[in-house]
């Protein structure tokens, strides 16, 4: 959360063959139209033949800003968590 904000932060590559799933706002999924792999609103592999949720990049957050590219806490407590 930054300031009073929910952001998501991946990257949006399949990790099945790296194709670029589409977002289904009625379903609220990324779904994969080369295999149908399929990812909840955080990114995580839920159906399909994605072995592993999609990849966080590094960020931070700087009171209500979000900076890519640098690791903060929040993204350090994520990766411990993989």
């Amino acid at each position: 959360m930054v300031g009073n904000a929910d952001y998501t932060v991946i990257i949006g590559l399949c990790t099945h063959l790296g194709c670029i799933p589409s977002w289904a706002p009625s379903t609220m999924q990324f779904k994969c139209a080369c295999h149908g792999g399929e990812f909840d609103a955080s990114g995580v592999n839920t159906f399909g033949p994605p072995p592993r949720p999609m990849d966080i990049p590094p960020f931070k957050i700087e009171g209500t800003k979000l900076v890519l590219g640098e690791e903060g806490p929040e993204y350090k407590k994520l990766v411990a968590k993989a």
